[in-house]
């Protein structure tokens, strides 16, 4: 029933995915689709590429779930893969073009900075364009998941495979260099129409890890 599965979390789901229910890996799929896809928007070249490696990460997950360690926090797994799987994708293009970083559905990905109105939430994703356009790919990648995914120093050391003294550090600089960048004249970003993240087809991409 919804209201069992909202209960379930996360790491549950993939002890039963573990177990091999593609049903509670779909579950994670519907969870983490969205969020997974604007992360790697600001690290691809173009939506379509965005959508292909979150794909790819799913599969990847899928393929790997076994891996998993249910003690351990199911979502810092998961962008360790995608931190990993957008390396790759950097490798094989050999190029870093940012793209605007859209809202899901006209909504803030998580719920820990809701936005109680339009201004506020175009207040939100101004700040994350001046931040994709002004800082290196580690710096927003820190902020990103202190601030939009919530993650202690911890599990972001472990998701950007860094000791946990460096990700202070980093998390640091990525601080100031965002508060320089928006003292700018020029920090104001160009306002853009939401854009509907591409949906997951489930069995295609069960399908494939299988395969």
């Amino acid at each position: 029933m919804p209201g069992d599965e909202q209960q379930t979390s996360d790491e549950q789901l993939a002890a039963e995915a573990q177990d091999g229910s593609l049903e509670a890996f779909g579950s994670l799929v519907d969870r983490y689709h969205a969020r997974i896809y604007h992360f790697l928007c600001h690290k691809t070249a173009n939506p379509e590429d965005a959508q292909d490696v979150t794909q790819q990460v799913f599969i990847r997950a899928w393929q790997k779930i076994h891996q998993f360690r249910v003690e351990a926090k199911f979502a810092t797994w998961l962008f360790t893969i995608t931190r990993r799987a957008a390396i790759n994708h950097y490798r094989a293009r050999g190029s870093r073009t940012m793209v605007e970083l859209k809202e899901a559905d006209g909504k803030l990905v998580t719920s820990d900075t809701p936005a109680s109105n339009l201004a506020e939430r175009d207040e939100h994703a101004a700040l994350w364009v001046v931040a994709r356009r002004n800082l290196k790919g580690s710096q927003f990648t820190v902020l990103w998941l202190k601030y939009r995914e919530g993650m202690s120093i911890k599990e972001m050391a472990l998701a950007m495979g860094k000791r946990q003294v460096t990700t202070r550090v980093l998390l640091h600089r990525a601080r100031k260099a965002l508060g320089t960048a928006l003292r700018r004249p020029d920090a104001k970003s160009e306002s853009s129409q939401p854009t509907r993240p591409p949906k997951l087809k489930h069995e295609m991409t069960l399908q494939a890890g299988v395969a």
